[in-house]
């Protein structure tokens, strides 16, 4: 996502509230080697109407997508490179109705109804290589080059709104050391070039240059009884944008962790994290309508950076009859960013402004797995977390409920069945102007066979997604409110491979 004209918004949803599960479409591949040559190709597309739900379809749903791609790499005994492109056209819709009212509603006059739509491009280069088995220190070098351009046009029923334009170029580059006695590890280098334009009556952003730099290392000392872990990263962000406040932030981030082996297959893991974070370009200059999100962000050129101290500690366990792993975790932010409703709405959107305040969060995630008998698994799994502004004790906007997992799994003889029942709490801590979401139980079961011969597998597959036709809906969607999760479907699919 570090591409896409909104990202920063660090996982939160954009929309789309579940179409994706009832998605159809095909996709093939080749690929070709010979010698210390790589050649590859692949290409698919998909295409979905308005889907429907336990209320009705959803208008304004569908989706379209089409990509190719093709690379060649060569691999020799201490060198290596390779270079591919990729090609993504797509277009979707954004479910509910954008309304324009200049005159402050008159009696439900002067209203017009539009359907908004995303059509996008995005093409991607990418060229990669290094060096391997080398003398003295260093035993291996890796250096990726990446360039995308990624444009989107938000449609008005027949009229283009807005145009964004978001060009980036990336490096990464990573030595990896021979390892000395009990010290292990790899540093490198990373940066971004950003060019970002949006263009239009109702632009969001003004045009932005963004350069990033940072530098990183990660080590590591394996003892017979235990290993440390530990690295750091210092990071420059800079945003220069015409006809507004150019902002610069450096910082550091550094983690440190131990892993102390158990009897009985068992472990102990142990981090601390210190972290660092810019505020996203998004958060900064953003002011204008977001329809992707059904929201008029107002951003804040005085955010300054976040800092987070977190501690987390795991336990993992793993044997031929059982696998367990539970991690609590405790984070501690100052000056956490994000995006508030306020209750109002303009131009026919949510308002919500990008704020920030000291926040904290608790959290828990667990799995277990258990064989019932040979070929058949139980599994379990549970996560929660509980994120709270620490001065008003006031619970942060968009975080899941509590959520749950039973599940079977079932093997024998290319033969795979994976039922599955989905449990959600009710989300009933909201922040203010933030609407609670009920709890809800879906059933999904999935199903595959496989056959494989010499030199091809066929495989066969079935997934029966909300088999309870349940009206659900998503607590990170920002469209929530006008587009509930998807209903009863099911989705088959043939996949075809040679080798």
């Amino acid at each position: 996502l570090d591409e896409h004209p909104h990202a920063g918004l660090r996982g939160h949803a954009t929309g789309l509230a579940g179409s994706a599960n009832g998605m159809g479409g095909g996709s093939a591949g080749l690929e070709y080697g010979a010698g210390n040559y790589l050649l590859w190709a692949m290409g698919g597309s998909q295409r979905t109407g308005d889907y429907n739900t336990p209320v009705g379809k959803i208008e304004n749903s569908g989706t379209k997508l089409t990509q190719t791609a093709a690379g060649i790499a060569r691999y020799g005994e201490r060198g290596f490179w390779g270079a591919s492109y990729q090609l993504q056209d797509g277009k979707y819709g954004i479910p509910g109705h954008l309304v324009h009212d200049h005159e402050e509603e008159e009696e439900d006059q002067d209203h017009a109804e539009e359907e908004v739509k995303i059509d996008w491009r995005r093409h991607n280069v990418r060229l990669h290589g290094g060096f391997r088995e080398l003398a003295e220190a260093i035993e291996g070098v890796r250096t990726t080059l990446n360039w995308s351009d990624w444009k989107h046009s938000e449609l008005e029923g027949a009229e283009i709104g807005t145009r964004f334009h978001n060009q980036q170029w990336t490096f990464n580059t990573v030595a990896q050391q021979r390892k000395a006695g009990v010290l292990s590890g790899s540093f490198g280098a990373w940066g971004m070039w950003r060019d970002f334009t949006a263009t239009g009556a109702e632009a969001l952003t003004p045009p932005v240059d963004q350069n990033a730099l940072a530098v990183f290392s990660v080590q590591e000392l394996g003892f017979e009884r235990f290993r440390l872990q530990f690295g750091g990263r210092v990071e420059h962000n800079g945003y220069s944008p015409d006809g507004a406040r150019a902002r610069s932030f450096n910082g550091f981030s550094g983690a440190a962790g131990i892993h102390v082996p158990l009897p009985g297959s068992s472990a102990v893991v142990v981090n601390y994290t210190s972290s660092y974070r810019a505020p996203a370009l998004e958060e900064l200059y953003n002011n204008g309508p977001h329809f992707g999100n059904l929201a008029y962000e107002i951003g804040n050129d005085n955010l300054s950076r976040e800092r987070g101290d977190g501690v987390e500690i795991s336990f993992r366990q793993s044997g031929n009859r059982s696998r367990f792993e539970l991690t609590v975790y405790r984070n501690a932010m100052r000056d956490f960013v994000y995006l508030a409703p306020t209750g109002e709405v303009r131009e026919g959107l949510v308002e919500a402004e990008y704020d920030q305040a000291d926040a904290r969060f608790l959290g828990a995630e667990g799995r277990v797995d258990l064989a019932l008998r040979t070929g058949l698994w139980l599994n379990l799994g549970f996560d929660a977390v509980d994120a709270q502004l620490t001065a008003m004790r006031t619970p942060l906007p968009r975080i899941p409920p509590v959520r749950g997992k039973i599940g079977l799994d079932w093997n024998r003889a290319g033969l795979t069945l994976r039922p599955e029942l989905i449990l959600a709490n009710k989300q009933w801590q909201v922040f203010p102007n933030e609407t609670a979401t009920a709890g809800y139980a879906t059933v999904n079961l999935m199903a595959s066979y496989s056959i494989a011969t010499q030199h091809v597998a066929h495989l066969f597959g079935v997934n029966f997604f909300n088999a309870g036709d349940r009206l659900y809906r998503n607590h990170l969607s920002f469209i929530k409110s006008v587009a509930p999760e998807i209903g009863r479907g099911v989705r088959i699919s043939y996949t075809v491979n040679w080798f």
